[in-house]
């Protein structure tokens, strides 16, 4: 990785770090509008379900991989529980290289795991995070 790129991935991954974690409106207008015309309950933003996709995120952009099962062998559900969010249900959707918002709902909407996921009744909140790199992370998920 030449030295320019490692700089820009370096301030980008400062940048998320630091930032506050807040729902995006439109993230959460866009997911409830595709859940309602299926007849699905919407879902409501969670800080910490972010705070898990953020993470996985992060980790990510700055080890350059791109899975779901992180590099200590975390799955979704030990990340989510590392927030503090006692969960029944979890769910991830990762993406990468989509560059705003609307492309990668639209790539999750015509994968039909993903779509499961973010049609699932079983789930009640989410949180998402855009990290360096133009990784995408969703975690879906319901408390106990």
């Amino acid at each position: 990785m030449n030295i320019l790129r490692r700089l820009a991935l370096a301030v980008a991954l400062l940048i998320a770090a630091i930032s506050p974690l807040r729902a995006d409106p439109q993230a959460v207008q866009m997911l409830n509008a595709m859940r309602a015309q299926q007849g699905v309950a919407p879902l409501s933003y969670a800080p910490r379900l972010e705070a898990a996709a953020r993470a996985h995120a992060l980790d990510m952009a700055r080890h350059g991989y791109f899975a779901h099962t992180g590099r200590d062998g975390s799955g979704a559900g030990d990340r989510v529980r590392a927030q503090g969010y006692r969960w029944c249900y979890v769910a991830e959707n990762l993406a990468k290289g989509q560059g705003d918002l609307t492309q990668v709902m639209r790539g999750w909407a015509q994968s039909a795991p993903h779509y499961r996921n973010m049609m699932s009744r079983n789930a009640t909140g989410f949180g998402l995070f855009q990290g360096p790199d133009r990784i995408w992370a969703m975690v879906l998920a319901a408390p106990c």
